[in-house]
């Protein structure tokens, strides 16, 4: 009998856990795994390809409360519903991303003799969480039989409240594949991820501006959505540099975008182990990150990028005209950021340290 997986997630949207979510479903199916997706929120717009032999259900259990009380009744919807299905279902394996859902899973899980593997995807040390759910995860992560992180710094976190066998730092891999040019490439600085206070936008909104990229012609465009982008079209407005910085929201074909652009930028307050960073240096992107752990595995200073100190205005201005004056740096970066994803990203690596877990 094949073994059947349920993953729980908050919703199915452009995201660094969904992706990693989607590629591991697509791949456990090929290995014959029998499995089902639950997520919370009704709308979605999805931009990843999931196999259609991969059973996907909406709970329709996003919902903005507006007091305790609300919150907590909400809160037991929730875990009801997740165990209604558990029930239902009865996969052998219960696998669940992110820090809420994680705890939602656990309870929802007591007592019915299933294997749950828990997934962190971010910097335990900066990002932030309501207090109540920080006290949650310190008690009930335990309970797990797995808990996964892609951040190396979260693991010294893990380790204070769950027993060190139950930990595992398995990295992002880089999910791509063909060649690479660097023909055709045009003045376009990219960005890619949700427009949110994390990702930090309006410092390389600020620092565009700054930088000789407007009056050399160049172009920054945004991928993504969140609850900055109206405050994000007002500052550009306010600079005057409306025809230079487009916003692209969401797109199947980002891709394309990658292959024609020569700039990536990342300038996150703290991250997990970005997709998008993974994406970029594939395809060869000069790229300029922050100087956090989850991009500083990846990237080394001059080597195969370069990198700023964490919300500073005036170092991403000096880096990022360094790039647009000098086409021989940025090729070179470009081309040792692949070589670097190509050996530190190994899908192959992701699939064999996931099917160990399984077994």
């Amino acid at each position: 009998m094949n073994k059947k997986i349920m993953f729980v997630i908050s919703d199915l949207e452009i995201g660094g856990a969904e992706r990693i979510l989607i590629f591991l479903a697509n791949f456990l199916i090929k290995k014959k795994f029998k499995v089902r997706i639950l997520y919370f929120k009704k709308k979605n717009n999805r931009c990843f390809n999931l196999n259609p032999k991969v059973n996907s259900e909406c709970l329709n259990l996003e919902k903005e409360t507006n007091n305790i009380f609300q919150k907590i009744q909400y809160t037991y919807i929730r875990i009801k519903r997740i165990r209604k299905k558990i029930n239902v279902y009865r996969p052998d394996y219960i696998i669940s991303f992110l820090t809420t859902v994680n705890i939602l899973s656990i309870i929802a899980s007591f007592n019915l003799n299933k294997k749950l593997i828990i997934n962190e995807r971010n910097d335990l040390n900066k990002k932030k969480i309501p207090y109540i759910w920080k006290i949650l995860r310190f008690l009930l992560y335990r309970f797990s039989n797995k808990v996964l992180f892609n951040h190396p710094s979260s693991g010294k976190v893990l380790e204070k409240f769950v027993p060190s066998k139950k930990i595992l730092f398995i990295p992002n891999p880089c999910m791509l594949k063909g060649k690479v040019s660097l023909k055709n490439r045009t003045k376009t600085i990219l960005f890619v991820g949700r427009l949110t206070h994390q990702k930090n936008v309006n410092l390389l909104i600020k620092s565009f501006y700054k930088s000789c990229a407007v009056k050399k012609g160049w172009k920054l465009v945004i991928f993504g959505y969140g609850e900055e982008l109206n405050f994000l079209k007002n500052e550009i407005k306010k600079l005057g540099i409306n025809q230079h910085v487009i916003f692209k929201g969401i797109s199947k074909k980002i891709n394309e975008w990658y292959k024609k652009s020569s700039i990536y930028i990342i300038c996150s307050r703290y991250e997990g182990m970005p997709n998008t960073l993974i994406e970029s240096m594939y395809y060869k992107l000069a790229i300029i990150g922050t100087r956090i752990t989850g991009i500083q595995y990846f990237i080394k200073h001059k080597q195969n990028g370069l990198l700023i100190n964490n919300n500073n205005e005036n170092d991403l201005t000096k880096n990022l005209n360094l790039l647009i004056n000098n086409k021989k740096i940025r090729i070179s970066l470009g081309s040792n950021a692949q070589k670097t994803i190509l050996k530190k990203g190994n899908k192959k690596h992701f699939q064999e340290e996931w099917i160990k877990v399984l077994k």
